[in-house]
């Protein structure tokens, strides 16, 4: 019988492992932000694109990944077909994202807008 009892006890304690898995979530970065103080956005979608305009009026889209301890890669769509892939570090406080990009002591700060 208490082989019985610590079986159910392993399988009981399985789907719970998965569901805190799973509850373990990422950054939430969808949605609209402006950059402090200036004029530069960036968009991130649900179905995993974006789209940035900088300062200057550029605009570049693609798509993005993020990884649950804030890694964000971005595949840049170029004219001709070729990608720009960057890598950029966040971190979200509120309605605040702050982008960097690994090794480089520049930071630009967001503020969430919709």
């Amino acid at each position: 019988m208490q082989e019985v009892k610590g079986s159910v006890n392993v399988l009981w304690l399985v789907p719970m492992i998965f569901l805190l898995l799973s509850c373990a979530s990422k950054p939430d970065i969808i949605g609209t932000w402006r950059e402090v103080g200036k004029v530069a956005t960036i968009e991130f979608s649900r179905d995993g694109t974006f789209k940035a305009v900088d300062n200057q009026g550029m605009a570049v889209s693609g798509q993005y990944t993020l990884s649950e301890d804030g890694d964000l890669r971005c595949e840049i769509e170029q004219n001709g077909g070729s990608q720009e892939v960057v890598h950029l570090t966040i971190s979200i406080r509120g309605d605040e994202l702050t982008l960097a990009s690994p090794g480089d002591r520049d930071v630009e700060r967001y503020r969430r807008e919709r």
